[in-house]
């Protein structure tokens, strides 16, 4: 919906916070429900509203879940809860959500989120929205800090009830100008076999589609094309048959990696990582290894490559 968020939070990969002002408009959001709508790919119609921070903009959104049901679309929505002052107020949004379509609900935490809203708030909205049936989630960032005896994650233990608690790691792909201490980021030894975890097309606040939510604004790494220049069929067609987003789908970052190794260039390559996410931003960041990925998805689209795994 927006790139603007109360929070600036020292992880968010695409710099929201308060000064951002840029956003899809309401009307640019129902044109782009009603031509996902008219799409057939024997998948089912979901929506998930992200910001920066939707209930900003709380009567927007609620137009535009309300569409989405409409459409008989599954939708849900990700936010900080800075908005969950007190029972009263949450129960009065989420109720008015849940009425106009919403089924599910996730809730982000971090030590970093913290600075900006408090933990109780969090707690609020997810108890609240889990007593008015509305599925919960809670999204936490960590790094290896948040991970000792002392870190956030022992603080949080009891503290927090949900449908799912997927906690994952920080990325090395911050707030513009933001470090973090190399040993604060979580990796594993060996290159992460897994395929693409958020294979969809996502929409940005200026209307650029990214098969990948969490790479900045600016990075062209996974664009599949420009909502406002393009009907979303044509860039959903892109999405499914575009060399790239197939190796991803079918192999994983490591399918890169692999071709790189081949290359010449896997000496780039890390001996650890967090997860296939932080394998393809390392692959997007690093030039050599860009190259490489860049000119297997070319071929892959032409149908020289072979896709399927190994």
């Amino acid at each position: 919906m927006t790139a603007q968020c109360n929070a600036a939070c020292m992880h968010c990969s695409k710099s929201y916070g308060p000064n951002r002002t840029e956003a899809l408009s309401q009307d640019e959001i129902i044109r782009l429900m009603d031509e996902a709508a008219a799409i057939d790919d024997g998948q089912p119609l979901c929506f998930d509203i992200t910001g920066g921070e939707p209930f900003l903009e709380f009567d927007r959104l609620v137009a535009i879940v309300k569409h989405g049901g409409s459409l008989g679309a599954e939708i849900s929505c990700m936010t900080n809860a800075f908005w969950a002052r007190n029972d009263e107020i949450a129960t009065s949004n989420l109720t008015v959500l849940k009425e106009s379509g919403l089924r599910s609900i996730g809730v982000s935490a971090s030590r970093f989120h913290e600075e900006f809203v408090p933990l109780h708030r969090v707690q609020r909205a997810l108890r609240i929205a889990m007593h008015l049936g509305i599925t919960t989630e809670l999204k936490a960032a960590v790094t290896m800090r948040d991970l000792k005896p002392d870190g956030a994650v022992s603080r949080w233990q009891g503290q927090f009830r949900a449908d799912w608690i997927n906690m994952f790691p920080v990325l090395p792909h911050l707030r513009n100008e933001e470090v973090l201490p190399e040993d604060e980021y979580y990796r594993e030894f060996g290159l992460p076999p897994h395929k693409c975890p958020g294979d969809a097309v996502c929409v940005d606040f200026n209307g650029i589609a990214r098969s990948c939510c969490s790479l900045g604004t600016e990075n062209t790494f996974l664009r599949i094309g420009d909502t406002r220049r393009s009907s979303l069929r044509d860039i959903h067609r892109i999405f499914e048959h575009a060399g790239k987003q197939m190796i991803l789908r079918e192999q994983g970052p490591i399918g890169f990696a692999r071709g790189a190794i081949a290359a010449g260039v896997g000496h780039r390559l890390r001996n650890a990582y967090a997860g296939p996410c932080d394998l393809c931003m390392h692959i997007r960041a690093d030039s050599q290894l860009r190259a490489v990925a860049e000119q297997m998805s070319a071929l892959a689209t032409q149908g020289v490559v072979d896709t399927a795994p190994d």
